[in-house]
């Protein structure tokens, strides 16, 4: 998520011409989509497992998609806000089961160090996906800023698809 925070705010502020408050105002959709799925979540997770981890990594990926397609036909920022809240919607659905269900399986007393794993983990992703994102947004650069936008969601799309589809390798009876 850090990677597409960045290269996000690097098309609204130099794709699109907002200033910083103004791009910061952006993430606002994302944020609504993010707490009312985080809201849902434990209990889809209570019925589903982590299947809603999986569900909410395809909604995000149709969000990213419908933002593409709202980039690529270079629309009003306005029409932009649906895709921005299924986004938040799919990270909130994602993101919020995902300590419980990792930890699931862990016995009590190796919870702590599990969890420190887990938080390093997310850490070192998010390190390395702005790494490869920025390798994708700059090296497209030369075709303009929503150029470059536009290869770097196709390249979230396609990591958040396969993290979707690693998802269902979890045991079937991890819950959080």
């Amino acid at each position: 998520m850090a990677a597409y925070f960045l290269i996000f705010a690097l098309y609204a502020q130099e794709g699109r011409g907002l200033d910083a408050l103004q791009a910061g105002l952006i993430f606002t959709p994302i944020g609504a989509g993010y707490l009312s799925a985080s809201l849902l979540a434990p209990r889809l997770t209570a019925r589903f497992g982590h299947q809603v981890i999986a569900f909410g990594g395809l909604t995000r990926a149709l969000g990213l998609a419908a933002l593409l397609v709202t980039v690529a036909m270079n629309v009003p920022l306005g029409w932009q806000i649906p895709a921005l809240v299924v986004d938040g919607f799919g990270m909130g659905l994602a993101l919020a089961p995902i300590m419980g269900t990792v930890l699931a399986k862990v016995a009590p007393h190796h919870a702590g160090a599990a969890a420190g794993v887990l938080t390093t983990t997310q850490q070192v992703g998010s390190a390395i996906g702005v790494g490869l994102v920025g390798i994708v947004f700059y090296g497209s650069l030369a075709g303009g800023v929503n150029h470059a936008f536009e290869h770097g969601l196709v390249y979230l799309i396609a990591v958040t698809l396969a993290i979707a589809g690693l998802v269902q390798m979890l045991p079937r009876t991890a819950k959080a």
